[in-house]
């Protein structure tokens, strides 16, 4: 599945579905807590265990407009640092 394209939204981050998602919905809410309008692509609503699927091939992109992407990413490059420490 590719990143969505309408409202020229950039993509500013990527997780594998399997095993990060839960990372992804982080990142969603301190994009948005910090007044960023974010994304997930595909949604969470979208994903379900009913859904046979290979986790390795789901991707989850979080989107953001383009004025806002490069911010968007040093929050997310400082919230990442902050994590490893």
């Amino acid at each position: 599945m590719k990143p969505p394209e309408r409202e020229e939204w950039v993509v500013v981050a990527q997780f594998t579905a399997f095993d990060m998602g839960i990372m992804a919905d982080m990142a969603v809410s301190k994009l948005q807590g910090s007044g960023i309008p974010a994304r997930r692509f595909p949604s969470g609503a979208m994903t379900s265990w009913l859904i046979p699927r290979i986790p390795a091939a789901d991707w989850v992109y979080i989107v953001v407009p383009p004025d806002q992407a490069e911010r968007a990413r040093e929050i997310l490059d400082h919230s990442e640092q902050e994590s490893d420490q």
